[in-house]
């Protein structure tokens, strides 16, 4: 949860930079660029995350990288992650971002998980049907669970939205346990 409130804070000072230079969606794609160069190189990963790497170091890695490839906000806005050792918060802070981002151009995220793959038709009509339930542009992140059985679950922000077969199952069951037999 620390991470999390911390990459929070961090997000909003780098988001409110993006909105007073109108930038919000460059500053995200350039973040979300480092953010996955990082992530999938286990060396490097190991490198930037690293509390005896002293942060010079790190920035001047982080320079060599990215210099040619994200504005000077953005790499100010590393410099100064590396400078607070608050390397290893890099992933929170970019969830962070994109949730502001989103946002601030009315679009919420619903998370779909899914018994079995959804065929792209209905995963666009559940998309217009959300969107038009919380009148705002839903984007569908699509995870496939196997346990479910059948049905759906769909989180959007705090509420959860359970239609699944295993709900429905657990639902009877303790139905079933309440009901007095003669």
């Amino acid at each position: 949860m620390l991470n999390k409130s911390v990459g929070r804070r961090y997000a909003e000072a780098f988001f409110a930079i993006a909105q007073e230079q109108n930038k919000i969606f460059e500053f995200q794609k350039e973040l979300g660029e480092v953010v996955d160069v990082i992530m999938s190189h286990e060396d490097l990963k190991a490198f930037m995350f690293h509390v005896l790497v002293p942060p010079q170091e790190k920035k001047d890695v982080l320079s060599q990288l990215f210099a040619d490839r994200v504005s000077a906000s953005t790499l100010n806005f590393l410099n100064l992650v590396m400078d607070k050792r608050r390397a290893d918060h890099l992933g929170v802070m970019f969830e962070e971002y994109q949730t502001m981002a989103d946002e601030s151009k009315n679009i919420l995220k619903a998370e779909i998980t899914s018994a079995k793959h959804v065929n792209e038709q209905d995963l666009a009509q559940l998309e217009k049907t959300l969107s038009e339930a919380t009148g705002k542009k839903v984007r569908v992140l699509l995870t496939v669970d196997p346990s479910l059985i059948g049905g759906v679950k769909v989180r959007i922000g705090d509420r959860v939205i359970d239609a699944s077969v295993v709900k429905k199952l657990d639902m009877l069951k303790s139905s079933l346990k309440k009901v007095k037999i003669s």
